[in-house]
């Protein structure tokens, strides 16, 4: 949004595409630097710092001129080569969040499609951590991701807002959530059957996601019309 003009969803929806290319595109150069030129392993500020300047001059050069280089955007890892699950299987808990951003985890907990959907993240994250290693195939680990994009995306069009500038971007976050819950409910129907669902555990898990989706259509359509009244 640029100005006194006001974004629709679907502008802000081609915005967070355009930043998703770009934030794509850095992580690339980035991995691709990090192969020749590995995280400093000392604490020593000249070395980070040294490190940081050739990083952004290989940005520069690949035509990514970040004119000011956040010092602590990418910290250095003394164990960046151990293996990582692809996905993070936590979440904020209240003794694990930062004072300052208490407060806005606690509206956050307000929004009841949010709460929700956090309820449902905590149960699959926790199921998921239960089950035998063997067990956990990539279709799993796709659903539990997608379960966590569902919860971070009603968070990301909170933190936005819902005045009626920023409205819009609200929705685009809505609906790439409600995209990823359409996608946890197909990867369920593919696990149907697998020998860690009794019949009774996928109809609760199902139930629940169904739930959540059809709960962030009816948040979309609740802002939409806000957004098409012109009410902040």
């Amino acid at each position: 949004m640029f100005g006194d003009e006001i974004w629709d969803e679907n502008e802000w929806e081609a915005f967070l595409r355009k930043d998703d290319d770009r934030i794509e595109r850095y992580m690339k150069l980035l991995n691709r630097f990090l192969s020749d030129h590995p995280l400093p392993k000392t604490e020593n500020d000249q070395d980070n710092q040294a490190w940081r300047d050739a990083f952004k001059a290989y940005l520069i050069q690949h035509g990514l001129p970040f004119e000011e280089f956040e010092a602590g955007q990418f910290q250095a890892d003394n164990e960046e080569q151990e293996e990582h699950s692809p996905i993070p299987f936590d979440l904020p808990t209240e003794d694990l969040i930062m004072e300052e951003d208490r407060e806005a985890f606690e509206s956050l907990q307000q929004i009841p499609v949010y709460q929700l959907a956090y309820d449902l993240t905590t149960y699959v994250l926790s199921w998921s951590d239960g089950l035998p290693g063997e067990t956990k195939d990539s279709v799993l680990v796709q659903f539990c991701s997608s379960i966590m994009q569902v919860t971070a995306n009603i968070a990301k069009g909170h933190g936005m807002g819902y005045d009626l500038e920023v409205l819009g971007g609200n929705i685009a976050c809505l609906k790439r959530g409600i995209k990823a819950a359409n996608t946890a409910l197909d990867l369920l129907r593919e696990m149907k059957g697998r020998r860690y669902f009794t019949p009774a555990a996928y109809a609760d898990l199902y139930e629940r996601t169904y739930e959540v989706r059809n709960s962030v259509g009816l948040h979309i359509q609740d802002l939409r019309d806000r957004f098409n009244l012109g009410i902040d």
